[in-house]
């Protein structure tokens, strides 16, 4: 019988902690939270990512005649190399030049 009455007085103990612990305003704060309404949320809207798609299409085949004749008109093969060579110049940065001096000798 002293062991029941022992489990019955835990338990009543239990209990009024349990009901300062939900009148501390830590738990006051998390009560709130959980009762705020929120804003109904909108329908989410479907958009496929092959809205915008383009099908690859070939392109114009011309003849190898005329294209010969463009390239000859542009200057031939020398015109193509020049175009390469001034792109390939500007897009290349020199190399910046060592020093003459250790790093740990002292500057004049």
């Amino acid at each position: 019988m002293n062991r029941f009455f022992t489990l019955n007085l835990d338990s009543r103990l239990l209990r009024r902690l349990i009901a300062l612990a939900c009148l501390s305003p830590h738990f006051q704060g998390y009560a709130q939270a959980q009762a705020m309404v929120l804003p109904p949320m909108q329908e989410p809207v479907y958009q496929s990512v092959f809205d915008g798609y383009q099908a690859m299409s070939e392109p114009k085949l011309t003849p190898w005649r005329a294209a010969n004749d463009t390239v000859r008109d542009v200057g031939g093969w020398r015109a193509y190399a020049k175009e390469a060579a001034a792109a390939n110049a500007a897009a290349t940065t020199p190399a910046p030049q060592p020093s003459t001096s250790s790093p740990g000798a002292p500057k004049p």
